[in-house]
Formats: C-alpha cells, structure tokens, sequence
C-alpha cells in the first residue's frame, strides 16, 4: 500500500464516520424526549410549532462542513496533491466541532423563549468540589515511563545514524517525522491539562449525578488522548527501524504500519462509541438547570474572542455564544502551541 492509497482511503473512512455523527447529531435535540430541546425545557407544543423552523435550522447548519468538503476535496483529487487531503481531515475536523457547538449555543438560545415557565429561573444553590484535580492524578506513571524510555532510545539511534555516514546527513529525513509524533504528543499533553483543569459549579439538587457525569466524560477524553500518545509513539520507534532497513523492508514495514493504522482507528472508532453510549446513560441521569452567572461573563464576553483577566475562564458565554477569553494561561499556552505547530511544518517543509 502507497502512502497516497492509505490517505485516500483514510479520507473516505472519515466521510463514513462523519456520516455516522450526523446521524447521531440529528437526534440530539430528543435525547431527553419530547418536551426537551438539548437542555431546553420546552413547552408542549414546541415541535409542531414554533420550535420546527429552530430544529430544521439546526439540522441544516450540520451540513456546513460538507460545504467546505466537498469543493476542496474535489479540487485537490483533480490536481493530484492526495498529500493534501491529511490536512483537509484535520481541517474538517476542528471545523466539525466548532460549527457543533455554535449551532446547539445557537438553537439553544433560540429555544429559551419558548422555555416552560418555572424552568426560567437560574437554580438559587450551587456546589464547587473542593478538591483539587491534578493531572497526575489521572497518570498512569508506568505508561508514561515507558514512552519516555522508547522515544529517548528512538532520538539516540537516530542521531547515531545520522554521524555513522556523511551520505545521511538529511535533518528532515532523520528527525522531521518523529520530531512532528512528539510535539503532537506534547499537544495531547495540554489538551490533557485542561481537560483535568476544567471547573464548574453544579446545582445542589442531584450534584452526585452531575459529578459521576462530569467525571465520566473526563475520563473519556483523558482514554483518548492517551491512545493518540501510544500511537505517535509507536509511530516514534519506527521511525529508525525504517530508517535502517532495506529498501523492500522498508516499503513492507511501511504497509504494515499503514494498514494497522486504518485497523486501530476502526477499532478506536467503535471503542469510543461504545464508551460514548455509556456516557450517555450516565449524562442523562441529571436534568439540565440554568446556572447564574455570578461573574457576570455574558457582559464580558466578546465573541468570538475577549480579553478578560478578571474571569479565569478559558471560555465564556455571552449573548451571542462562546467566547476565547485570551487572557486565561491556559488559552495563551495553547495559542503558542499552534503557532510553533505551524512553525514547525513549515521548518519541516523547507
């Protein structure tokens, strides 16, 4: 298998999964049955009336990345630069999540004048765990030994090959693609963190359903990150066996990491729905409440971006949806990530 029919066929994977999410999407708006709109409490008759229009708005702005896609995909499958479709995926897949999350913001918004009377008042008692989340506490220190072990041991055989003969004497060669596995590894690192850091109070009233929710999801995001890391080091310690190997070896070696990489994103893709239903029942456990806003954040909030040193928060909601409050340490760690991500491959490509 090519490198260009692996990417081909990871692109067509991704449709096939992306299918998959609006049909899961599509049917977000009941999960909690037909007197809720997500985390609406809606009047009777809101579905045959006014909240029509506001769901069939929802659905159509699911399509808005295909869009994008399909036009860009097309383009580059006439041009040749199958290299290209890696980053239309990872594209699509940031844009994908940002259009979901500002299209419930937005039917949701639309969907509180039509909100039952008695469900309009913000909860009067809120609860704050006390105890602090580390990001060790959600380390498994054994793991993270050994992927440190494995990728020292890359980088050291590396740079050995790299002074054995002056005809290897290819930075980007050497070290570009493992270099590239271990700052996404630091990425998912981050992600980690503030994924661990992510505070907020829940209604006093069923605070233990709310907690095991939160918790459960955390958990999910921090499994996913983690089996990302495993597969960029693998990805790190083949590297050099490549490197070393035999031209025919080399092109079986590659293959076989190839196809186990559509293998384990297939099985990851299942495992993680499975894990995402589970979720589910748990989440619904607790009923939607509106929260007051104590730091008064929907006056502060700019979207789509604010600085705000006043309210710790990486995002706040105002009247027009989330906002990327710049002055959080967090957001700014995570914006010099991306521009030295950026740095990096454009360095890598010249």
């Amino acid at each position: 298998m090519s490198l260009t029919q692996y990417i081909v066929i990871y692109y067509f994977l991704f449709w096939a999964v992306r299918i998959r999410w609006c049909v899961r999407r599509w049917r977000q708006p009941l999960l909690r049955g037909p007197e809720w709109f997500f985390s609406v409490h809606v009047v009777p008759d809101f579905y045959t009336g006014p909240g029509k229009k506001i769901l069939h708005r929802y659905w159509m702005r699911m399509f808005i990345p295909f869009a994008v896609d399909i036009p860009v995909a097309t383009a580059i499958f006439i041009s040749g630069h199958f290299v290209n479709l890696t980053w239309l995926v990872l594209g699509l897949a940031v844009l994908i999540h940002l259009n979901h999350l500002f299209s419930v913001d937005l039917a949701e918004r639309q969907a509180r004048q039509f909100e039952v009377a008695e469900a309009e008042q913000p909860v009067s008692a809120l609860v704050l765990s006390m105890k602090r989340r580390r990001l060790r506490d959600y380390t498994n220190v054994r793991l993270e030994v050994a992927m440190a072990l494995v990728s020292i041991l890359a980088f050291a055989w590396l740079t050995r090959y790299y002074f054995a003969a002056p005809d290897h004497h290819n930075l980007r060669l050497v070290f570009g693609q493992p270099l590239l596995l271990l700052y996404m590894q630091a990425g998912l690192v981050l992600v980690k963190q503030g994924v661990v850091a992510w505070r907020t109070p829940v209604p006093q009233a069923q605070a233990d359903e709310y907690l095991l929710a939160r918790e459960a999801t955390r958990k999910l995001y921090l499994a996913v990150c983690d089996l990302s890391r495993r597969y960029f080091s693998a990805g790190i310690v083949l590297w050099p066996i490549v490197l070393t190997a035999s031209q025919p070896q080399r092109q079986r070696m590659i293959t076989v990491w190839l196809v186990l990489g559509l293998v384990m994103g297939v099985v990851g893709t299942i495992w993680q729905e499975i894990r995402r239903k589970k979720l589910l029942t748990v989440t619904l456990r607790a009923l939607p409440v509106k929260m007051p806003d104590f730091l008064g954040q929907s006056g502060m909030a700019k979207w789509p971006v604010c600085f705000q040193p006043s309210v710790p928060m990486s995002l706040l909601k105002g009247a027009r949806g989330y906002s990327l409050n710049l002055a959080n340490t967090l957001t700014q760690v995570g914006a010099a990530y991306l521009a030295g991500l950026v740095g990096l491959m454009v360095l890598l490509e010249h």
